[in-house]
């Protein structure tokens, strides 16, 4: 009886390793494969109008939402779950799983890929400052901000940031903020001389106080390293989800730029002349981590 107990056991036990040793060689899920299992994904945002924001009814909506939205539909996934971060937490969030991709209106640059990777681009803007109403600096570019009397208020990680810090403005001449209604409310108050956004974001930023601030104009767009520097948006995800961003991509290619396309951006403020003329690819040539 002892040597059937033993045999049937021996069997199991068997029978449990072959699970096992299935299982640990069973390929890992991908994000994509998960999210087209559950119809579900989780997208970091940072709130800024005309890319994602919550409207009046706590819906995201903006550039990024209802392009990323689309592209999801056609994926199968139809649940977004959109979770709300400041910018400076974006690329730690994506990296530490709080969700699968960034959708937030991020501008791709060499030091940003290599911690992600980029689908093919959405949108390409420019910088521009927002400042007190009548302009009375004169501000007209970021090298008004050599003089050590002006402070600039950018936001934390934004690519405006990057591009003072490159024209060797001061550290203490900057005011970092950790959103677009911090610099606002820095300029009202006269904490900061400018705010340095997208021109689509001070174009915006305008509207919600005509009286009190307005546009730089005319303003100098920076030059670095020889290039005038254009953003180019996309979405950013980790370089370990290559399938989803093959996926988002082959989605991009063709639709970006259509009549389609422009007519779901159109009512956040951009122009036909804002559609990208350049690939990720491209945008990267020269970068260690061309990715």
């Amino acid at each position: 009886m002892r040597r059937v107990w033993w045999g049937v056991a021996g069997l199991a036990l068997i029978g449990m390793i072959t699970v096992l040793i299935w299982w640990l060689a069973k390929p890992l899920e991908t994000t994509l494969e998960r999210a087209q299992r559950t119809g579900m994904i989780r997208i970091g945002y940072a709130p800024e109008a005309p890319f994602s924001y919550r409207d009046a009814t706590g819906t995201v909506v903006g550039e990024e939402a209802v392009v990323i939205t689309w592209v999801m539909q056609r994926l199968g996934v139809s649940q977004l779950e959109w979770v709300q971060t400041e910018w400076a937490d974006l690329i730690p969030g994506l990296q530490a799983g709080r969700f699968d991709l960034i959708a937030s209106g991020m501008f791709i640059t060499c030091e940003r890929a290599e911690l992600l990777a980029f689908s093919q681009p959405t949108f390409a803007l420019s910088p521009a400052m927002l400042v007190a109403k009548t302009n009375p600096l004169g501000i007209q570019s970021f090298a008004d901000f050599q003089r050590p009397d002006r402070r600039l208020a950018v936001m934390r990680g934004a690519r405006e940031a990057e591009i003072a810090q490159a024209l060797g403005i001061a550290p203490e001449q900057l005011l970092f903020v950790p959103d677009v209604q911090t610099g606002l409310a820095a300029v009202l108050a006269g904490r900061a001389d400018a705010l340095a956004l997208t021109d689509i974001s001070i174009d915006l930023l305008v509207l919600q106080a005509p009286d009190q601030v307005e546009r730089a104009m005319p303003f100098v767009p920076p030059i670095i390293d020889g290039n005038l520097s254009i953003g180019y948006g996309a979405f950013a995800m980790r370089h370990k989800d290559a399938h989803l961003r093959t996926a988002i991509d082959q989605q991009l290619i063709g639709f970006i730029g259509s009549d389609e396309h422009y007519g779901l951006i159109a009512p956040f403020g951009f122009s036909r002349e804002q559609l990208p003329n350049r690939s990720t690819a491209s945008l990267l040539q020269g970068c260690e981590n061309g990715s």
